[in-house]
């Protein structure tokens, strides 16, 4: 998969994501090597923020919101914002 495929899925992941109600909604993308894959997706979308910084245009945040997880044979795209919430426990289990 080329930088360009990448930008592609990742710029239909973010368009899917966004638009969708339901906060279970996730993409995935089949892969021979789904390590490798999630890895290089993160280079991509480190190299658009450090590019975009100094673009007043463009929202260099664009992919900050995806949550990238690697499976068995696929990459799993989520929203990172539609998450459960934490619960914060002390070490007498008392729940904060």
């Amino acid at each position: 998969m080329q930088s360009t495929d990448i930008s592609d899925a990742l710029d239909k992941a973010v368009d899917y994501l966004d638009s969708v109600d339901n906060d279970d909604a996730y993409l995935h993308i089949p892969s021979a090597k789904p390590f490798a894959l999630k890895m290089r997706m993160y280079k991509f979308m480190k190299a658009y923020h450090t590019q975009m910084k100094s673009n007043d245009e463009v929202d260099e945040h664009k992919y900050s919101h995806l949550k990238i997880t690697a499976d068995e044979d696929k990459i799993i795209i989520s929203n990172a914002l539609e998450q459960e919430k934490l619960t914060l426990t002390t070490d007498k289990g008392e729940v904060l």
